[in-house]
């Protein structure tokens, strides 16, 4: 069976590129998050993972297409993306994501990655095997 993952992240129209909440994350524009999630996503599917991209807006509207994607099928690795994680003003956004997907997914494994590209490196972490479920130790 394959390992399936959810990548949930602000979508790039979301993000506000020149606010003092995204200053921490350096250089990063709208065309170079747009591809990174293109490529993480490519890349991991390529690898043979199951990966569906959730790029959501901030405060409850994200929360809700959160809810949404991650209650409508089984993950075994919820990626949040450090946009959500990481902004002081997107906390109470990330505490439903994880609720969420604590409720939804009570066995899947939480996964941060460390910047817009490292994405399928944070997956293979737990899930080195694309081919095996069973979380890394």
């Amino acid at each position: 069976m394959s390992v399936t993952a959810i990548q949930i992240g602000l979508h790039p129209d979301a993000v506000d590129y020149e606010s003092a909440d995204f200053a921490q994350f350096t250089g990063l524009t709208r065309e170079g998050l747009t591809q990174a999630n293109a490529d993480n996503v490519a890349g991991l599917r390529a690898a043979g993972y199951e990966v569906d991209n959730c790029l959501i807006p901030t405060g409850e509207a994200g929360a809700e297409k959160a809810r949404t994607w991650l209650s409508a099928k089984r993950y075994d690795a919820v990626l949040i993306g450090a946009g959500v994680r990481l902004v002081a003003s997107n906390t109470l956004l990330f505490e439903a994501i994880v609720n969420a997907a604590h409720a939804a997914n009570p066995g899947c494994r939480f996964v941060f990655n460390y910047s817009a590209t490292s994405t399928p490196d944070d997956i293979r972490r737990w899930y080195p095997d694309p081919a095996d479920a069973t979380p890394a130790v």
